[in-house]
């Protein structure tokens, strides 16, 4: 199923591209004017960046009932990834590996595998990405909710292999002040925010995700979701809505900066959920809820650059419901890299470049 998704995605990525890297030309070169404001923000996009990255993703799952007591939260245990990115105008691509050396995960918490796809396309005015992922192997990190002396006896989180999680997004969003606002600036190197400004954005969302726990869960012969998702199974959802605002660039002393950005979507979802006890519910006009939010921080200088990343999905599949289930997909990169510059030659012309 993975193959299929990474050709859907490539396939929107080469439609989509020269169209994005068009718009995304700093000059007119009819009337050679630059189209954005030059006293807030300063471009690199002819200079080739090489990164250093540090980065980790999580993936975690909430059933949720707003007559228990308590949320049942499963958490993926990622080991840090590292490796380098290249950027260079329209075209990023960056690749990591985890290394048995540098394996910080605790073993306590069982061992999750995770593989993934992203494209992203940013120019001045629109932002698409399209991502899935898939993840297996959870833990519980909330056991001492439902069984207060759990680490008296136990010394490991419950932990279940077999716990599965599929989602494939895709989303666009409008920049209103495209002109003062950079989403390059917020989200790598490419451009540097001058002077503080943010943006209302308002866009689209779409997305197919499904959870699947493969056998009962059960702690001490005790049903764990017996009072929050009775006999739960397995989910899959469709989700199509509308997404909107704000992002915010504060930049200190022009080469210090701190970007925040939070934005609210509301989706038609439609879906079905099974139980081990052969139920089957199916949902075909609810409302789900999702929310971005993305915090950074770091040093823009003109040829060094460094900084910390993190950005949060989160998605509620029936808000009106008595319950519900809250995947949230969270990535944490560190990084420090150097730029350099080239001179353009005219075979990258033809590639937009």
């Amino acid at each position: 199923m993975s193959g299929k998704f990474q050709l859907i995605v490539l396939g929107l990525f080469l439609i989509i591209q020269p169209m994005l890297a068009t718009e995304k030309e700093t000059v007119n070169t009819k009337t050679n004017i630059v189209k954005f404001d030059t006293n807030y923000i300063k471009s690199y996009c002819d200079w080739f960046h090489l990164t250093v990255v540090g980065a980790q993703k999580q993936s975690v799952i909430s059933l949720t009932n707003v007559k228990a007591d308590n949320n049942l939260n499963f958490s993926s245990n990622n080991p840090m990834d590292f490796g380098l990115a290249f950027d260079y105008e329209w075209f990023t691509f960056e690749y990591t590996h985890s290394f048995n050396s540098f394996n910080f995960v605790d073993s306590k918490k069982g061992i999750s595998e995770n593989s993934s796809l992203q494209f992203g396309l940013t120019g001045r005015k629109f932002r698409i990405t399209t991502y899935y992922r898939f993840t297996t192997g959870f833990y519980i990190d909330n056991i001492e909710d439902f069984s207060p002396n759990y680490f008296q006896t136990h010394q490991n989180y419950p932990y279940y292999p077999n716990i599965n999680n599929f989602i494939f997004d895709f989303s666009l969003y409008y920049t209103f002040n495209h002109k003062k606002f950079s989403n390059t600036a917020a989200l790598w190197q490419i451009d540097r925010q001058l002077k503080s400004a943010g943006s209302p954005v308002l866009g689209f969302i779409t997305n197919l995700e499904s959870i699947d726990f493969a056998v009962p869960l059960t702690l001490a012969d005790t049903s764990l979701t017996s009072n929050i998702y009775p006999d739960f199974k397995d989910a899959a959802y469709v989700r199509v809505g509308l997404t909107g605002g704000y992002m915010h660039t504060f930049a200190i002393k022009k080469r210090f900066y701190i970007h925040g950005a939070l934005i609210q979507g509301f989706m038609y979802n439609a879906g079905n959920q099974l139980y081990f006890d052969d139920r089957e519910e199916t949902y075909s006009q609810s409302l789900a809820v999702s929310i971005f939010l993305r915090l950074t921080a770091g040093y823009n200088g003109d040829k060094w650059y460094g900084g910390i990343f993190y950005e949060a999905d989160a998605f509620m599949s029936d808000a009106l419901a008595d319950m519900s289930e809250i995947t949230n997909y969270n990535y944490f990169r560190i990084y420090v890299g150097y730029r350099f510059h080239i001179n353009k030659r005219p075979w990258m012309k033809k590639l937009y470049l």
